[in-house]
């Protein structure tokens, strides 16, 4: 003979027990809440005074910083100028005082030229004069370049005029105007020249 078990029957759940559950969970949801915001509670008026203060000093320390630093870089800037004046001063100085001998031979030069019966002493003077000038400029790195018998170079030379030449090649400068010069390794002044050109052939024009 079969035995049948019976079920345990499980109580229902208590109406009142529900209700005071959820009573519970919200009244934690209600203090965290107010938790949170006495957390975020504005700060009391002393303190935010502190810090307008230190902020405001903060701010006039920067700006008397800034301006000590401009006054220093206006200082700077007149201090260079100052500088560069009297470079530019001391270097035309110096010029002058190598070339004033120059113009000195050549006032003496012309006097004697007036009085001269024979042109060979003249043409001496003037050498000399010359050789003394040459100096006077190498002494400041500057010196002529030569310009004959070489390529046309467009950065060095200037090309007054071109001449058919059978005996050079295109584009050769084969006679010259003006000298070029050189500031040490600066062009200074480009040489004007007269360049090559072949002939062209016969029965051409």
């Amino acid at each position: 003979m079969s035995h049948k078990k019976k079920k345990t029957d499980q109580p229902a759940p208590d109406p009142d027990n529900i209700f005071d559950t959820e009573t519970a969970g919200r009244q934690e949801v209600e203090n965290a809440l107010q938790d949170a915001c006495m957390d975020d509670a504005p700060e009391p008026a002393a303190e935010v005074d502190d810090r307008l203060q230190a902020l405001e000093q903060e701010k006039n320390d920067l700006s008397d910083r800034l301006l000590r630093t401009m006054a220093e870089f206006d200082n700077y800037r007149k201090r260079v100028a100052r500088e560069k004046e009297g470079l530019v001063k001391y270097g035309t100085e110096r010029v002058a005082v190598e070339i004033l001998p120059v113009v000195d031979s050549f006032e003496r030069a012309l006097e004697q030229s007036r009085q001269a019966t024979d042109i060979g002493p003249v043409v001496a003077g003037l050498e000399m004069i010359l050789k003394q000038l040459v100096v006077a400029l190498e002494k400041f790195d500057i010196r002529p370049f030569n310009s004959i018998g070489e390529q046309f170079d467009p950065e060095f030379h200037e090309a007054m005029a071109q001449q058919e030449h059978p005996d050079h090649q295109d584009n050769t400068v084969i006679e010259q105007f003006q000298k070029g010069y050189m500031l040490g390794d600066k062009l200074l002044r480009p040489a004007r020249v007269v360049v090559s050109r072949a002939p062209a052939p016969s029965g051409e024009e």
